[in-house]
């Protein structure tokens, strides 16, 4: 997946359901436009009916209607799953990314177990997997565009937000290395001020003797 793995207890991020959902009902379009397209490729030009995954093998009655249908409430509801996860585990895209693969591989699995012709279980695992994968694909690029930084707290509890800058003008507490926005500046006496210069230490008294 291309959306970032986070920590949450760090309360970096937070999410913006608006946006999320916005982009998994224009995903929930999507695919129900790939079902579509699907359904008329594989019945029109291949003249091979859909499969259902149940037992029974049965076609799908309606498939152009139908399938779409299904894709579109398959990709709402992912969408559910994927907010619930950005919201409740640390590793979000790395959890999403396995519970679709893994529906995907028992879907496909359900329909060349079921009874029925080979062309019809080659066509019907193709579009589901086609759909699948449209689906997971375009909710990750969604999911990029749904964190955004913590204003106030997060999951942590800790703002996100750096502290303001403070312009250096040269007033530093020596003592105790720290700003003091309060001191003069420049320093009074100027720089070349004998006072304000380091005096060294001279081992020999006022005659000359060493100490």
């Amino acid at each position: 997946m291309s959306y970032p793995q986070r920590s949450w207890n760090d309360g970096d991020v937070e999410v913006v359901p608006g946006r999320l959902w916005a982009g998994g009902v224009a995903t929930a379009l999507v695919a129900a436009g790939i079902a579509f397209v699907g359904v008329l490729i594989i019945n029109s030009i291949f003249e091979v009916g859909i499969q259902t995954a149940g037992r029974s093998g049965a076609l799908v009655d309606n498939a152009s209607t139908v399938i779409p249908v299904a894709a579109a409430i398959a990709a709402l509801a992912s969408t559910a799953l994927l907010h619930l996860l950005l919201m409740t585990t640390p590793r979000p895209a790395s959890f999403f990314s396995a519970i679709a693969v893994l529906v995907i591989v028992v879907l496909i699995l359900q329909v060349f177990l079921a009874e029925g012709s080979i062309s019809a279980h080659i066509a019907t695992g193709i579009l589901y997997a086609a759909i699948g994968i449209g689906i997971v694909s375009m909710l990750s690029g969604v999911s990029a565009t749904s964190v955004r930084p913590a204003q106030r707290g997060g999951w942590g509890g800790r703002a996100y937000e750096p502290p303001p800058q403070q312009a250096y003008d040269g007033r530093y507490d020596a003592n105790y290395g720290s700003y003091d926005p309060q001191a003069p500046y420049p320093p009074q006496g100027g720089y070349g001020n004998p006072q304000d210069r380091t005096q060294r230490y001279d081992p020999r008294d006022q005659r000359g003797q060493w100490r």
